[in-house]
């Protein structure tokens, strides 16, 4: 490895946090704006440790709710930086909730969000190369590439 580039296993964040009364939304259920602040923290730690720096919140692609997270359960966002361009970060965070009382464990939400790395003026700057080493290392980043292809296609000029 160099030192301008770093292995996926070093770009990763974790964010654990026990679902309060406050957080909750009509339902009783965790706020949806809630675990979107989670996501968004989750990622910037994998941004930053990738980046080595300071970097910020450019998009945020997509969020899937695949199951509701009730108050009282614990829950944790595992974000993890799956390809990157000359400044930017392609993120994917997957949520997982925890009943704490049975430590069962559900998959509950995944997202993916693009980080930009910025300099001591706010301007993009260039983040390092991404290694993959395993073979799911591999995967996610040819699926994260193609998404990012694919991204581009679709954006306005």
């Amino acid at each position: 490895m160099t030192s301008d580039s770093r292995p996926m296993s070093a770009s990763t964040g974790t964010i654990t946090t026990f679902v309060m009364p406050h957080m909750q939304n009509v339902r009783g259920d965790l706020f949806g704006g809630e675990l979107m602040a989670l996501v968004d923290q989750a990622a910037a730690v994998a941004a930053i440790r990738h980046a080595g720096g300071p970097a910020v919140t450019a998009r945020i692609d997509r969020v899937d709710f695949k199951e509701r997270i009730p108050v009282g359960a614990l829950v944790t966002c595992v974000a993890t930086v799956d390809y990157v361009g000359n400044s930017s970060m392609d993120i994917t965070v997957e949520v997982y909730a925890e009943r704490i009382s049975t430590g069962e464990k559900r998959h509950t939400n995944t997202a993916h969000v693009v980080f930009v790395a910025i300099d001591a003026q706010g301007k993009p700057r260039r983040v390092p190369r991404l290694v993959p080493e395993t073979d799911e290392e591999r995967e996610r980043y040819a699926r994260a590439e193609q998404h990012r292809h694919r991204q581009k296609q679709h954006r306005p000029q």
